[in-house]
């Protein structure tokens, strides 16, 4: 019996914050500040980087979870770009499936104050 103890405590510690509320809170929103720069996008606070040049699916998720959340894919005219949007305020840009532009409604994300740098997404007329 001494050897299950651990195992229920550990069982009934996963519970615990699951009663009336389903589980842990998702965050709304960004979860970690970032800031874009000319080499790409920093983790404010954390001493990483997603610099231009890494592909896409790595980027993708690193930044999911750095925005709380999944993307929204974007359609480009120039097939050798894809891009993804978190809620429309920032934008990935990825050439063949490398990392090559950002673009953010918010120009205090930028290093500068630019709303875009590198590669852009143009959408269908």
């Amino acid at each position: 019996m001494r050897a299950l103890a651990p195992v229920l405590v550990l069982g009934l510690s996963a519970c615990v914050g699951g009663i009336g509320g389903g589980g842990p809170a998702v965050p709304d929103g960004p979860v970690v500040p970032i800031l874009l720069d000319t080499g790409g996008i920093e983790a404010v606070g954390t001493g990483r980087r997603i610099d231009f040049g890494r592909h896409q699916p790595g980027v993708i998720q690193t930044m999911s979870r750095l925005q709380g959340g999944p993307p929204e894919a974007l359609t480009c005219t120039d097939p050798q770009i894809t891009a993804v949007t978190w809620d429309n305020t920032l934008t990935l840009v990825f050439r063949d499936a490398a990392f090559t532009g950002w673009g953010a409604i918010d120009p205090s994300l930028s290093f500068d104050g630019r709303f875009s740098y590198g590669d852009v997404c143009i959408g269908p007329a």
